[in-house]
């Protein structure tokens, strides 16, 4: 497998760590270069893909829940600036949120993950990266909508 480059934008500390431990422990060649929050990624990008002309990371794995420009700006952010090229974005969040979920299936993400807070979960996590990075990014809001309970109907008012 050739070493890939992962540019994680996460605010915490701790996170960072194991996010790190967790690629090392998975044996997966990888770079991790990061950002603690939306602007400093906004500008890591900028400086890696517009100005220099050089490649963007092989993959992109954000947190929703950044200080300042939130997460799902972020993800907007860079569907608008890279939208012709293909950036792999892996949100790993906190969030079990099912519309923080769809938002970001809507705006053509790779995978959606719940950050685990032990090392051996994460790195079974990182482990699915070169999975993930195998198959081209698609529409992934079809799979998911099943999944989720259906709608209620209105009410019938029977007065008539």
């Amino acid at each position: 497998m050739d070493p890939f480059e992962i540019l994680l934008i996460e605010d915490d500390p701790d996170d960072r760590f194991i996010f790190e431990r967790a690629v090392k422990a998975s044996g997966i060649p990888a770079t991790v270069t990061w950002a603690g929050t939306a602007s400093e990624a906004v500008e890591r990008l900028n400086r890696i893909g517009v100005h220099t002309g050089a490649s963007l990371p092989n993959l992109v794995v954000m947190d929703l829940g950044l200080p300042g420009i939130t997460g799902k700006t972020l993800l907007q952010v860079i569907r608008n600036a890279y939208g012709k090229q293909e950036v792999c974005i892996i949100i790993l969040t906190g969030s079990m949120m099912v519309d923080d979920r769809i938002d970001c299936e809507l705006w053509g993400i790779s995978a959606y993950l719940v950050k685990p807070a032990k090392l051996d979960a994460m790195t079974a996590l990182v482990e699915t990266f070169p999975a993930i990075l195998g198959h081209p990014r698609t529409d992934r809001i079809s799979r998911l909508l099943p999944a989720l309970p259906p709608p209620t109907p209105p009410a019938r008012n029977e007065a008539t």
